[in-house]
């Protein structure tokens, strides 16, 4: 994997970790912005893997078609994709679809609510009251960068992935035990609703064969974990 280029369209909270990552490796690596001509100025198009980092909002497809463009057939492209693609969330769907139709050499990653660090489950709704309850689909931040660390080393194309973490919980379960750990007000839960799409990891373990770091969601904040 060292002698690679790669491409991080991007570094935000998880494009940022990976540049990190990627940089131990002794990985050449591009941080991108949406500035389509900045980065053809700097030549950070001349990659052999690139990765979709960026938030579906703003010029989002604009931006994804502009830079699969600039990039060669052979480029392995890695789509920051999103699990509300089972919701019909548009611009998920539409940019998955995007991908698909331009470029060959792919991967997407569906990726759950991405966790860990200052990323605290409950954490933005303490003291609030939310609708109901409902099952998690949880994933690190590590296992993000650990599994795309071995797509770009294995050199995967031609693969959809679902990245959750492989034992999950519910929300009411993990945001109480956060507001207890952490010191911050309880989330009130009017229903008891454990409904919701449950999702699995298997595909891209047997694929990869990956082991999770944080298998459990109940454990992503535990230090000794």
């Amino acid at each position: 994997m060292s002698n690679k280029i790669v491409s991080i369209l991007g570094c935000g909270w998880v494009g940022k970790a990976l540049f990190d990552f990627l940089e131990k490796k002794t990985v050449l690596v591009h941080c991108l912005s949406r500035d389509v001509k900045n980065n053809d100025k700097e030549k950070k198009y001349i990659c052999d893997v690139l990765v979709i980092a960026i938030p579906p909002r703003d010029n989002y497809l604009e931006v994804i078609e502009k830079t699969l463009s600039r990039v060669g057939s052979s480029t392995q492209i890695i789509l920051f994709s999103s699990i509300s693609f089972y919701d019909g969330k548009s611009l998920v769907v539409e940019a998955e679809a995007l991908l698909t139709q331009l470029h060959e050499e792919r991967v997407i990653l569906r990726l759950g609510g991405l966790m860990g660090y200052d990323r605290v489950a409950g954490k933005y709704t303490a003291g609030r009251v939310v609708d109901s309850d409902s099952g998690t689909n949880y994933v690190h931040r590590d296992d993000v960068v650990a599994i795309i660390g071995e797509i770009i080393r294995q050199e995967v194309v031609g693969e959809i992935f679902d990245i959750v973490a492989p034992i999950q919980s519910t929300k009411r379960e993990i945001f109480a035990q956060n507001a207890k750990i952490f010191g911050f007000a309880n989330t009130e839960f009017l229903k008891d609703n454990r409904g919701g799409k449950e999702l699995s990891p298997e595909k891209v373990c047997k694929h990869l064969g990956y082991t999770f770091k944080k298998e459990n969601v109940d454990s992503f904040w535990d230090e000794s974990n």
